[in-house]
């Protein structure tokens, strides 16, 4: 497996992911109209959009040559003066979940935000979501749950952070 910066040329691929794994993990915890309705075509619009801003980093993780998953992030989006990094995105394939390629993402964002100063961050996470125990295990702390409207509903999100991304255990 193998861990790098993503490129334009992921674009399709990381748009896959995404809407694979929401399919796959969000079932039954977002409005089915809203996972019935995402757009291949409008998360391709949104993946270049990333690619080209400076403020956001992303990795893709490959197996095969194939990207099996991707991580995105950068400075917190809530500046809260503790957490000033924040994990935007983490998406695996299902079937290459509980391999390690979730922690390597996670490794290689640390890296990239400690390249331009940020050595804390947080991610936000729904507080239903299965795998929401992967950032326990990987040395987050659970910090707070909050509502957030999503979707014509209000969803509950837990929140979870490292003070020192030197902390992370993968």
């Amino acid at each position: 497996m193998l861990i790098r910066p993503s490129c334009k040329k992921d674009v399709k691929a990381i748009s896959h992911v995404y809407l694979q794994t929401w399919q796959d993990t969000y079932l039954g915890l977002v409005p089915f109209g809203y996972l019935y309705t995402m757009s291949f075509n409008r998360l391709e619009n949104d993946f270049i959009s990333n690619l080209k801003s400076n403020d956001i980093i992303n990795y893709v993780a490959e197996d095969d040559s194939k990207v099996i998953g991707f991580i995105s992030g950068g400075h917190a989006r809530q500046n809260d003066g503790i957490y000033n990094g924040e994990i935007y995105a983490l998406y695996v394939l299902k079937y290459h979940q509980r391999q390690g390629v979730g922690g390597q993402l996670v490794s290689a964002l640390a890296k990239g935000l400690n390249g331009i100063g940020i050595y804390s961050m947080l991610v936000w996470v729904l507080e239903n979501n299965p795998y929401r125990k992967f950032y326990e295990k990987i040395n987050g702390i659970y910090l707070q749950t909050k509502q957030m409207p999503f979707a014509g509903e209000v969803l509950d999100i837990a929140a979870y952070g490292w003070v020192d991304t030197g902390l992370i255990h993968c």
